[in-house]
């Protein structure tokens, strides 16, 4: 089980009565944003979605610690089961984290906790649905000017990445992986394509200007990524000019993001996609 699962069970069972979902997790997002669980990497991170900030990761393991017999749902509410006790015992700092969130939110309504965030983070009830969104004050974010922006997802969460995507203005995510595959929550193809369409972006996978699986053997080092892209762009740029001009034709009309795995640039065959694209397009390129 993870930490963060022991703390949601923590919180769930501090509580001491059932809460809506929508509740709860406003209560893990206060977790994230007002103790020092914002200094845990691993902890959630949320998205403007329609019923404030959410977080798909959170929902997902909700649905696992019901599961496994850890917590139930009755009529829309959370409750812990007896098997809480066995969940394994919670570091200090989680445990001082929840004690926080309880101690000021414990006795607050629902409907307090949820004007009271959507009031003090107006980002994250951007997209919301409720009521309370009348009490959020912001405005949304500007398409982003034209250019060609990559992005790589390693080492951030599902949200994380989007949140980012989001505020820039973009509007369109282009995955540029040959295969659309990841052993990491959210960003397999078809899972990335379903959150693109509830945050209100598209998703478009372009295989053709990917790295085949094979090629990306044995790279071990910054020469050996070199040898990779010198390879990429004499085997499989110079054949798809077509395909690059029409990347560069979309990315001048709609706020664009080429998206591999890598962090580092260095590393990835985004960044020498995008300089092709850009010479063909005039636009600048922008590394998020």
């Amino acid at each position: 089980m993870f930490t963060r699962e022991k703390i949601v069970l923590k919180l769930l069972n501090q509580l001491q009565q059932p809460v809506s979902k929508t509740v709860f997790v406003k209560l893990v997002f206060l977790l994230r944003h007002e103790t020092s669980l914002r200094n845990m990497s691993s902890f959630y991170d949320f998205v403007p979605y329609k019923y404030g900030p959410f977080s798909f990761t959170l929902y997902r393991e909700l649905e696992r610690l019901k599961s496994n017999g850890y917590v139930r749902e009755v009529e829309g509410k959370l409750e812990p089961l007896p098997l809480v006790a066995s969940a394994g015992q919670l570091a200090p700092l989680g445990k001082a984290a929840v004690c926080h969130v309880v101690g000021n939110y414990g006795n607050t309504s629902g409907e307090a906790i949820l004007e009271d965030v959507y009031r003090r983070y107006p980002w994250f009830a951007l997209n919301s649905e409720l009521p309370q969104r009348n009490f959020a004050s912001v405005e949304p974010p500007l398409k982003a000017p034209p250019a060609v922006y990559t992005s790589g997802y390693e080492g951030m969460s599902v949200e994380a990445f989007f949140n980012r995507l989001l505020k820039q203005g973009i509007r369109l995510l282009i995955d540029v992986r040959a295969n659309p595959v990841s052993r990491k929550y959210g960003f397999a193809g078809s899972r990335l394509r379903q959150f693109c369409e509830r945050l209100g972006l598209s998703y478009w996978h372009e295989p053709s200007v990917g790295v085949p699986r094979g090629a990306r053997s044995e790279l071990n080092d910054l020469a050996s990524y070199r040898r990779l892209f010198r390879h990429y762009e004499e085997s499989i740029l110079s054949s798809q000019s077509k395909k690059i001009v029409e990347l560069g034709r979309i990315m001048t009309v709609n706020p664009s993001v080429l998206v591999c795995f890598e962090k580092d640039v260095e590393r990835c065959h985004r960044g020498c996609l995008a300089p092709y694209i850009a010479r063909e397009s005039g636009l600048k390129v922008i590394h998020l």
